[in-house]
């Protein structure tokens, strides 16, 4: 399954759609067949379709895969997904998972696939998201926050794909509050300059600022598209695609 990527968290909140939106908008503009897939997704407004992660992947790969083939698990409330799917009497089934991912990947010529919150977060009564990743045979693209508590999260985060010789693409820093003053450009400064000196994985970003509410939601991406970081990542992702080092 050497054409895709699936790109997790290592919280919830972290920036994984905007990354993943903002990657497989680079990889649009370089010409190739883009797909993307949110198997599972909690708290979908049914009032409010654009808003979903789902949606928002597909207009950046400007694709028209159904919906239900990009995201076959929609629950409303935002839980946990076994918590989510369970209140709503589902059972997420990692077969029609895979299957779904199967027939976007023979139909593109790269697959960009986004988690559902952190890895350890239960899917089904006895498997997790990092279970999925090590069933889909796929590289991650990690995304975490570059201010206070981010480097610990990113540690743990890469010590658990590492138990399951899960391989990183890279580890995506992002800004999830705005700036508010010097300390805290000390705080992400020191996170970057860490977190490079203790992993063998890229550390790119950080991805400055979005504002990310609905109507401010195309730009943001095409902000973060523009940026060195996704620059960067969308070219080592090419080079994998193709199989080159």
């Amino acid at each position: 399954m050497g054409n895709s990527v699936f790109v997790a968290g290592t919280d919830t909140g972290v920036g994984k759609t905007l990354v993943s939106a903002a990657l497989v908008r680079r990889l649009v503009r370089s010409g190739r067949s883009v797909g993307v897939m949110k198997p599972v997704e909690t708290g979908v407004d049914a009032a409010l379709p654009d808003q979903s992660d789902a949606v928002r992947l597909l207009a950046a790969a400007q694709v028209d895969d159904s919906l239900d083939l990009v995201s076959p698990y929609r629950f409303h409330l935002p839980l946990a997904p076994l918590s989510a799917a369970s209140a709503e009497g589902q059972e997420i089934d990692q077969d029609i998972i895979v299957d779904r991912y199967k027939q976007l990947a023979a139909r593109h010529a790269c697959l960009v696939v986004e988690g559902a919150g952190g890895l350890l977060v239960p899917m089904g009564r006895d498997w997790d998201l990092r279970d999925l990743i090590s069933r889909l045979r796929l590289p991650v693209v990690l995304v975490g926050r570059v201010g206070l508590g981010g480097i610990n999260h990113a540690l743990l985060a890469l010590e658990a794909l590492d138990r399951r010789n899960i391989p990183v693409v890279a580890l995506v820093l992002n800004e999830t509050q705005a700036h508010c003053g010097v300390v805290q450009q000390e705080q992400q400064a020191s996170t970057m300059a860490l977190l490079r000196e203790r992993v063998s994985v890229p550390v790119l970003g950080p991805l400055l600022y979005q504002t990310c509410a609905d109507g401010a939601w195309p730009e943001a991406v095409k902000e973060a598209a523009d940026s060195p970081a996704i620059s960067h990542l969308s070219e080592m992702v090419v080079r994998m695609v193709a199989g080159r080092p």
